[in-house]
């Protein structure tokens, strides 16, 4: 099993994505897999132009050549993972170019063999924390219309980054004994995706979540117990207001909840 990291992030090994990546190369490699890492900020990728040029078909991009190296690199991996930092609530630009010109040779979901093998995905939002859900979707996204077969998403943000950080360990061991389960043809992609977790939240969902990891994080750390009790009794409100239909009695206390949390955290 030979598994490809790829760390969107321009700050190389200083960033978070270096963090999380590397942690589910190592849980790899403790289940004797072989791993490679590809810094992005290295590859310098340029935007697509839209040239005109067969690419799909081909699996090459005639504008830059190391689009086309970096292809092979994912083609020939046995599963891929992939840690994305958030800027403004979606992929930041580095990982967006190199999406944008990936072409693999087994074809994208409308065509060619239904090779599904084994991804993971992780979107790092180590600021607010939002946009982690919006830019996992889109990660997912990707993935599927390459039709990889990804385990369960991993959203990190610095509300519970440690652990995170443990689940990497255990998904990098997943993805290591991992074997490719061919898709079924294109709706079984689609049925894919839509079946994976996060895929259907809404910006009220993650402020939910957000809210959640926050008031987990500090009773981990015996720290602000009243306000835990605060954060989570606006939580329960919001539940009530959206059992009764009240989306925005549900996205008010959703959000106070998290900026409470936030602030204090």
């Amino acid at each position: 099993m030979r598994i490809l990291g790829v760390v969107g992030s321009p700050r190389r090994e200083r960033g978070l994505c270096h963090q999380v990546v590397s942690r589910v190369l190592s849980g790899a490699r403790a289940r004797g897999a072989e791993t490679d890492i590809l810094y992005l900020i290295d590859e310098e990728p340029q935007y697509c132009i839209h040239c005109g040029h067969a690419c799909f078909i081909e699996g090459n991009c005639v504008q830059e050549e190391k689009a086309t190296v970096r292809s092979q690199r994912v083609e020939d991996a046995d599963a891929l993972v992939i840690g994305v930092p958030v800027y403004v609530w979606q992929p930041n630009g580095l990982t967006a170019a190199f999406f944008d010109k990936v072409r693999l040779r087994t074809g994208s979901w409308m065509r060619g063999s239904q090779h599904g093998r084994p991804a993971l995905g992780m979107a790092v939002a180590g600021g607010s924390g939002t946009g982690v859900f919006p830019a996992l979707q889109s990660i997912y996204a990707w993935l599927c219309l390459w039709k990889f077969r990804p385990l369960d998403p991993l959203p990190v943000t610095r509300f519970n980054l440690a652990g995170a950080l443990e689940d990497a360990e255990s998904l990098g061991q997943a993805l290591a004994e991992s074997s490719p389960r061919p898709f079924e043809g294109p709706w079984d992609v689609m049925l894919t995706y839509d079946s994976l977790p996060y895929m259907d939240y809404a910006r009220i969902d993650e402020f939910r979540w957000l809210s959640e990891q926050i008031a987990a994080g500090l009773e981990a750390r015996g720290e602000q117990e009243s306000t835990v009790g605060e954060i989570r009794r606006l939580l329960d409100e919001g539940r009530a207001c959206a059992a009764r239909g009240d989306r925005r009695g549900e996205a008010k206390r959703c959000i106070d909840a998290y900026r409470m949390g936030a602030r204090v955290w």
